[in-house]
């Protein structure tokens, strides 16, 4: 595509001129007009773009100001005048902008390490801005379990009252207990997931030729792009998982620390403990992230612009709240496998479904949703932050994730 994209910097003299010719060129038959083959035809011949049958009819109606069904040359001038050059890569790209299909509506080749770095200081920023209620969710999730080293003072509690018994038995630097391992999990984890959704949903755009993802196919994209980096960071997870429950004792100093312990008492194994309660949880999370983050700047931002602060924040509070109502039983259910075992003590659950069913019968269903209302306040400003420091990281980084691309 051409590097001019400034239409008032082109004589149009010289601009109508070279319209003129391609306007020939297209006109295979001679007879003045542009039919409907002719156009196709046309700009796979000259600009070598497929265009489907359905975009074309779309481009003649643009075109056809008579409805003859077929384009004389002032409807054609008419058009691409408008276009930011006489390029016919740039003509095909402004006329089909009319049509309800581009062909190929999917993010510009990016180098990856921008997108890394765009989603791990996403990451990284939202998770310590939300440090003290991550720890004091998960506190709450692991409480019924009597852990000497989770402190169950914490059951039945509110919020603020928490908050202020963590500061009073642990100081400040209790709010951020687990979060350096947090930091260091979560951001290679957004970095990837990030990374990992663009690239699905480019592949996926480009293959079927569409403008954006399908509700499905966003579900299934951010799934998947849930899974690789759970895959990815799983034992990061869990060691801050142990970390974080530590009130009382320090049985874990530091992160090599801890996965040296669980090595040797657990195994390798136990690094991964709780990953398919983790990938049950992770993968249609992440899957209604992005589905409801996408869908809604849909519908509230305006084609070929990016959201503002305010907007991002907005929308992902919702995308947060939405998926963590929908798949909180499972987190919690994770977090008691991941736990559970520590200094010796019993083994609660014998997988994911035993978990499930121990916790309806000694605790009610609500016991599910342990520690939900302080997720409700870590998960919306977290998503929020998150999806707003990736798009002004975008910006920062010059990422046009909208800008159509032809590149094969």
């Amino acid at each position: 595509m051409s590097n001019n994209n400034n239409n008032s910097n082109i004589d149009p003299s010289i601009k109508e001129k070279k319209l003129k010719e391609w306007f020939d060129k297209f006109d295979v038959d001679k007879d003045g007009s542009l039919d409907s083959d002719e156009l196709k035809k046309g700009f796979k011949l000259h600009a070598n773009i497929d265009i489907k049958d359905e975009q074309i009819t779309k481009m003649m109606e643009k075109a056809d100001s008579n409805k003859n069904h077929r384009i004389e040359w002032n409807e054609f001038l008419k058009v691409a005048s408008d276009s930011s050059s006489h390029e016919i890569e740039d003509i095909a790209e402004h006329w089909l902008q009319y049509s309800t299909k581009p062909i190929i509506h999917a993010p510009a080749d990016v180098p990856s390490w921008k997108l890394l770095l765009s989603g791990g200081v996403a990451g990284a920023v939202s998770r310590t801005c939300t440090s003290p209620l991550e720890r004091l969710k998960i506190l709450n999730q692991v409480g019924h379990m009597n852990l000497e080293q989770a402190a169950p003072k914490y059951k039945g509690r509110g919020v603020i009252q928490s908050l202020k018994t963590m500061y009073s038995t642990e100081g400040f630097l209790g709010f951020f207990k687990g979060n350096g391992t947090n930091v260091i999990r979560i951001a290679p984890y957004s970095a990837i997931q990030f990374l990992s959704y663009e690239k699905y949903k480019k592949f996926l755009l480009k293959k079927n030729n569409e403008t954006h993802l399908s509700t499905y196919q966003n579900l299934f994209v951010g799934g998947a792009a849930g899974v690789t980096s759970l895959l990815c960071t799983y034992p990061l997870d869990l060691i801050r998982s142990r970390l974080t429950v530590q009130v009382f004792g320090n049985k874990y100093n530091g992160i090599a620390d801890t996965c040296k312990m669980i090595i040797r008492e657990e195994g390798v194994a136990g690094l991964y403990k709780g990953l398919f309660a983790s990938a049950l949880g992770v993968a249609p999370y992440v899957a209604i992230n992005f589905t409801t983050y996408e869908n809604l700047k849909k519908v509230f931002i305006p084609k070929d612009t990016t959201p503002t602060v305010s907007q991002s924040l907005t929308f992902g509070a919702i995308s947060g709240a939405t998926a963590q109502t929908l798949t909180y039983p499972i987190d919690l259910i994770r977090r008691r496998l991941q736990v559970q075992g520590i200094g010796g003590k019993d083994i609660l659950y014998n997988g994911t479904f035993d978990a499930f069913r121990k916790i309806i019968r000694d605790e009610g269903v609500v016991g599910l949703y342990n520690g939900m209302i302080p997720c409700y306040l870590k998960v919306i400003p977290a998503i929020s932050i998150s999806f707003c420091v990736y798009e002004v990281m975008k910006k920062l980084l010059q990422i046009d994730s909208k800008k159509i691309s032809y590149q094969s």
